[in-house]
């Protein structure tokens, strides 16, 4: 797809994140949200099935005909479909049900597996980021668009980002060898696809995830990162990949400003 028109598109898909984030925050302002459990134990609230709601119908105002593959959605899903929307309406349930402000709503656009464009909103920290082909990424905040640029870093003080709610042993453990290769390691938490945009935005260096992660997860964060200048890519190198298929999670994964061997080497090892 032309740089240019996903340039254009991402205007209207910011647009629509916004309004599911201004419904999102007059549920987050209640005493008590409505939640239920699904059929894999997680929890689900009213303000997920809202913003679903909203972004699936501003998508589907565009009139562009791409299919909509969401976490909340239960459409007719096919084989493949070479275009499609990835959506997470509220990633980070936990955190917004512990009211510390760190979740995100995520709009993707896949072609060919690969996410082209990524809009990601922080809702309760009024910040946008945005990721698109051959564009580059930015992060939106009190009225003003700043350029997003993997840090590379060439020093050795080192800042590890992970789940604040998801982190387990294989994620410790990692941080453990990664402190043992460089002279200062920081570890640092963060809720949702927060944690992606910190390598974007070179507030962090590295996020690894072994536990279980679904696509929509994670695209709109892998937008932000790669068309920064950074990369999400598995255990063997390969960068993430999307299809039009709900059941489909992501593997284990390391999102970096800057793959060097010295990374190689500790992936390698993981």
């Amino acid at each position: 797809m032309d740089s240019s028109l996903l340039e254009d598109l991402s205007v209207k898909v910011i647009e629509i994140a916004n309004i599911a984030s201004n419904g999102i925050m007059d549920i987050y302002q209640k005493n008590i949200i409505d939640t239920s459990l699904k059929e894999d134990g997680s929890d689900v609230t009213e303000a997920d099935l809202l913003s679903n709601n909203l972004i699936s119908k501003g998508l589907a105002d565009l009139n562009l005909n791409f299919p909509i593959l969401s976490e909340e959605g239960h459409k007719k899903e096919k084989s493949f479909e070479e275009v499609f929307w990835l959506v997470d309406p509220l990633d980070g349930t936990r955190e917004f049900l512990n009211k510390n402000g760190e979740f995100t709503v995520n709009i993707a656009l896949i072609e060919k597996g690969r996410p082209i464009l990524g809009v990601i909103t922080a809702p309760a920290l009024k910040k946008t980021y945005l990721g698109i082909l051959e564009k580059g990424s930015y992060k939106i905040e009190d009225g003003v668009t700043k350029p997003l640029i993997a840090k590379k870093n060439t020093g050795d003080h080192i800042k590890v980002v992970s789940s604040r709610s998801h982190t387990g042993d294989k994620e410790k453990s990692f941080i453990s060898k990664v402190s043992k290769s460089f002279k200062k390691v920081e570890s640092l938490k963060a809720g949702s696809s927060l944690k992606l945009c910190m390598v974007a935005e070179g507030e962090a260096d590295i996020y690894c995830r072994f536990g279980p992660t679904y696509q929509w997860d994670i695209a709109s964060g892998q937008a932000v990162v790669e068309h920064s200048g950074g990369c999400v890519i598995d255990s063997d190198f390969n960068k993430l990949s999307y299809s039009f298929k709900s059941d489909k999670k992501n593997p284990s994964f390391f999102c970096l400003a800057e793959l060097s061997e010295k990374w190689k080497k500790l992936i390698s090892k993981s």
